[in-house]
């Protein structure tokens, strides 16, 4: 637990030095962009809101598959307002379609790889966290894939 604190705050530290160590000049292009790049640099805010609240998740819940699910699910809504900032921003260089098509491709791969790592977790004998009112809905597919496990002649037959 004091390794992920002393982590946690190496990383703030090297945000905040990153941020501190910015050059005026650029405070100067801000203050001269249009309207649309608010609306872009809140976007991009609002995805990195979700990015850091999954960082968080990935430190502070019980097992891996909680872990993952914020890793998965988060990270993915976080790259809904990057990729929707990024393209609002970068509208003018028309390369919108481009990261339109990024974004698509991230957004239907990410929880497909995240449900597929779970899967494969649970198949090799990877516990879940259980709670009292916990219900195990994947329990006959692990049943199924334990070969030591003696199933019924009509599983075994087909």
């Amino acid at each position: 637990m004091m390794m992920r604190a002393k982590l946690l705050l190496s990383s703030l530290l090297f945000f905040a030095g990153t941020v501190l160590a910015e050059d005026e000049s650029i405070g100067e292009l801000t203050r001269q962009m249009p309207e649309r790049y608010i609306g872009a640099e809140l976007l991009i805010l609002f995805g990195c809101i979700f990015i850091l609240a999954a960082g968080i998740g990935m430190l502070r819940f019980p097992d891996f598959y909680a872990r993952l699910h914020a890793s998965s699910k988060l990270v993915t809504l976080g790259g809904v307002g990057i990729f929707g900032g990024a393209a609002i921003a970068f509208a003018p260089m028309a390369v919108t379609e481009r990261i339109v098509l990024i974004f698509v491709f991230f957004f239907l791969t990410a929880p497909l790889s995240g449900y597929m790592i779970a899967r494969a977790g649970y198949l090799r004998g990877l516990e879940p966290y259980k709670e009292d009112s916990s219900v195990d809905e994947w329990q006959a597919c692990g049943d199924a894939a334990d070969p030591d496990l003696h199933l019924p002649n009509e599983v075994t037959q087909h």
